[in-house]
């Protein structure tokens, strides 16, 4: 599937996901309705910067929340404990980040077998 058709199918899941119809989100976005029709089938195949920020805007996301890869976890269920786990994590170098969830992972397996 190439880029274009993502970012388009991307949009049209966050438009539903908002509530919005196409003709809402060219009003709030200030772009045509033929324009975000387009978009989301793929067949709009340049967008600039601009006009997609517009788009995030009028879906209430960041540009990064919209082309993030899509992960089969769901974060609802986690607790604030857990979400600011993952957000440290984040914001370490690739190599801390795995010697330090190689213990985290250590330390849960010792908690299975302690507590279960």
């Amino acid at each position: 599937m190439d880029n274009d058709l993502q970012i388009g199918e991307k949009i049209r899941k966050q438009r539903i996901k908002a509530n919005l119809t196409q003709e809402k989100l060219a009003e709030y976005s200030d772009l045509s309705i033929n324009f975000i029709s387009k978009l989301e089938r793929g067949q709009k195949k340049n967008i600039s910067i601009l006009k997609l920020n517009a788009i995030c805007r009028a879906l209430e996301i960041s540009i990064s929340e919209l082309l993030q890869e899509e992960s089969n976890i769901s974060l609802a269920h986690l607790t604030p404990s857990s979400l600011q786990l993952i957000h440290e994590l984040q914001t370490l170098d690739r190599p801390d980040c795995e010697s330090i969830s190689q213990h985290i992972l250590l330390l849960l397996d010792d908690f299975k077998m302690i507590y279960r």
